[in-house]
């Protein structure tokens, strides 16, 4: 099982955002590209399928690849799903084909198929979103508070901190401990 990012996640943090929460005159912007780097860097920490929470925080386009069909109990990875696009599969024949849309995802009647690492690939998008009543094709941002505030932290922390954070005579912290207190109960197991 492979999860690709097909489109990348709508941005959670904006500058000015974060320059607020640094309490950063908007006016100043020799620190704009170290500061976006700063966001960027902890977006991506906790962000997807590389991320530390284990779910989708910005609205992106993920594709589960799979050799063959989900278990009835099995769900889409990096939750919460907001709408499954497109269901293809190669059959034994090694032809590409496209399920019929919408198509229901977990029942016992599924087509057979070839049975190669990538062969089933369910294309969904998923973050927390809503979209924009103006332009459907445009999402708005809807990440709980907590989590964006998280973000901000780590954003402050690393503006703040240039290096490592070491405890005498210990490992480096890995997270200051409100970012991790904020964000614990949004992390899947």
């Amino acid at each position: 099982m492979r999860v690709v990012v097909i489109e990348a996640p709508t941005e959670i943090i904006t500058l000015d955002e974060a320059k607020r929460f640094l309490l950063v005159d908007q006016a100043v912007t020799e620190d704009d590209d170290l500061i976006r780097s700063f966001i960027l860097a902890a977006t991506q920490w906790l962000d997807g399928p590389a991320g530390w929470l284990g779910r989708a925080l910005g609205v992106q386009v993920l594709e589960w690849q799979r050799c063959d069909w989900p278990s009835n109990r099995e769900l889409l990875p990096f939750p919460p799903e907001i709408e499954i696009l497109s269901i293809k599969y190669v059959d034994p024949d090694g032809v590409e084909q496209t399920w019929p849309f919408p198509a229901p995802l977990y029942f016992d009647d599924l087509p057979a198929v070839r049975g190669h690492e990538g062969d089933v690939k369910i294309r969904y998008r998923a973050g927390y979103g809503k979209q924009n009543p103006d332009d459907p094709t445009n999402w708005v941002n809807a990440v709980p508070e907590p989590i964006r505030i998280a973000i901000k932290m780590l954003v402050a922390q690393w503006y703040n901190v240039r290096e490592p954070t070491v405890v005498s005579g210990q490992q480096p912290l890995s997270m200051p401990f409100a970012v991790e207190a904020l964000l614990s109960t949004y992390r899947v197991w």
